[in-house]
């Protein structure tokens, strides 16, 4: 276990204490998960420092079977016989639970056994950096933009950075472990329009590394998209190209692994059931799943199951290539589990000629000639069983390839399935700060409903 980069055998030796204590008080079978976090975070409000936090947490957290009946429990009080007398009492609770066949360990052959390479996801400068030099980024992004323009009314940033250990042990033997860093800045702006109308712009930078962590930009980044969406113009409904541009366009995303989740699968509460190795989405949609993938933050070796992961296709050319289902709901199905969810989803571009793949959102509006930039979402929803969806939009229309006028009110509406079918282009500017690495999306035929 990693006690190159931390010291964590305290977490080690408490999560294997606590099996050991379960295991011998009667139990079937038991995954125990150790959980060590740290947070920090400045607040700048209007030029002054509105909050500042830190936050150290350690939690036990205890998954027992005994008899048939599963249990779920979790304390930070690790004390020796604090945890002894802990466990007694998880156990007499567990008895008084319904039993239920469904919940077991995963089938031993599924698990991780392996010999851990470096994901390249945890900095120590997290544990060395002066706090002096957090509160100072935080004022530094809010100085590139308070007080610069006339328009301002009210400007807010944040420095956060976080470190999230986690260990893991089971009854079958399965044992691993995760450890990540993170470093980020956001800022938010809101400024004044005609009348009372106000805009609000916001940008945010993260990494996991402190030297990749580009900070300097972001309030600039903010108030350029304040500004931008000043004296939007009321368009009425029609069939529009749409762009979704990287810091929006998982929303339309979220709903296809929403669909393949095991849950809802088994639940018959999905627009994709009975559809795995059928063709689906327009031949250009390919996803896949690229686990360990090193410096990316949802890179792992196993799942919360403790079920290995593997490179795998999601969507290849339009046809569904799995489910993501758990150890419960597979053996309520009575079929073999996946990985419980993807980790670092991508799209993939082999359908797509050379010189359509290495887009941005301002390429494809070029290309497109005409439609509706779409940058951020106003609520809505996606019906999980039929797939039709409802979303209030903001964003840009465009004409020849350049923006004339920012929109509002208007809404985007259809089917999930159909939407995907009508997939023009895939960009390569998904933003790496992110777990899901989607990019710019392009779709022809979408329909808008506006208030015209």
């Amino acid at each position: 276990m990693r006690t190159d980069k931390i010291d964590n055998r305290f977490e080690v030796e408490s999560a294997q204490a606590a099996l050991e204590m379960v295991m011998q008080q009667g139990a079937q079978a038991c995954r125990v998960t150790m959980n060590f976090g740290i947070q920090n975070s400045f607040s700048a409000l209007d030029g002054n420092l509105e909050n500042l936090q830190n936050a150290n947490d350690r939690n036990l957290y205890i998954q027992i079977i005994s008899n048939g009946r599963y249990g779920a429990y979790s304390t930070n009080r690790l004390n020796k016989d604090e945890l002894q007398k802990f466990i007694k009492e998880a156990l007499q609770t567990n008895g008084y639970l319904t039993p239920d066949n469904a919940r077991t360990l995963p089938p031993k052959e599924l698990c991780w056994f392996g010999k851990e390479d470096n994901l390249e996801q945890y900095d120590n400068y997290i544990l060395e950096m002066d706090p002096a030099r957090k509160k100072e980024i935080a004022f530094e992004v809010m100085e590139e933009i308070y007080g610069k323009n006339k328009k301002i009314v009210s400007v807010n940033t944040e420095y956060g950075d976080m470190l999230d250990y986690q260990y893991m042990i089971d009854s079958q033997g399965f044992e691993g472990d995760s450890l990540q860093s993170n470093f980020t800045v956001s800022a938010e702006c809101s400024v004044k329009g005609r009348g009372k109308a106000r805009s609000e712009g916001w940008w945010y930078e993260s990494s996991l590394h402190y030297k990749d962590f580009i900070y300097k930009g972001c309030g600039e980044k903010a108030l350029e998209r304040a500004l931008e969406k000043l004296n939007p113009k009321e368009m009425g409904s029609g069939t529009f190209n749409m762009v979704l541009d990287n810091t929006c366009s998982s929303r339309i995303v979220s709903p296809i692994f929403q669909a393949l989740n095991g849950s809802n699968i088994q639940q018959r509460n999905s627009f994709l059931l009975n559809k795995l190795g059928k063709k689906v989405f327009s031949e250009k949609f390919t996803l896949a799943d690229k686990p360990h993938w090193k410096g990316m933050s949802g890179s792992r070796y196993f799942d919360g199951d403790g079920i290995a992961t593997k490179p795998m296709d999601i969507i290849r050319n339009g046809k569904v290539e799995t489910y993501f289902i758990n150890t419960y709901s597979a053996n309520k199905m009575g079929v073999s589990p996946t990985v419980e969810s993807a980790s670092v989803p991508h799209f993939v571009l082999d359908e797509f000629p050379d010189e359509l793949r290495n887009l941005n959102h301002n390429d494809m509006m070029k290309l497109l000639g005409k439609g509706i930039l779409v940058t951020g979402f106003n609520g809505g929803n996606c019906n999980g069983l039929t797939g039709d969806f409802s979303y209030g939009i903001e964003g840009f229309y465009f004409e020849n390839g350049e923006i004339l006028f920012p929109v509002r009110e208007m809404n985007i509406s259809g089917n999930i399935v159909s939407l995907w079918n009508n997939l023009a282009m895939v960009g390569n500017d998904a933003r790496t700060c992110s777990r899901w690495l989607i990019p710019s999306l392009a779709f022809e035929n979408v329909d808008f409903t506006g208030i015209l």
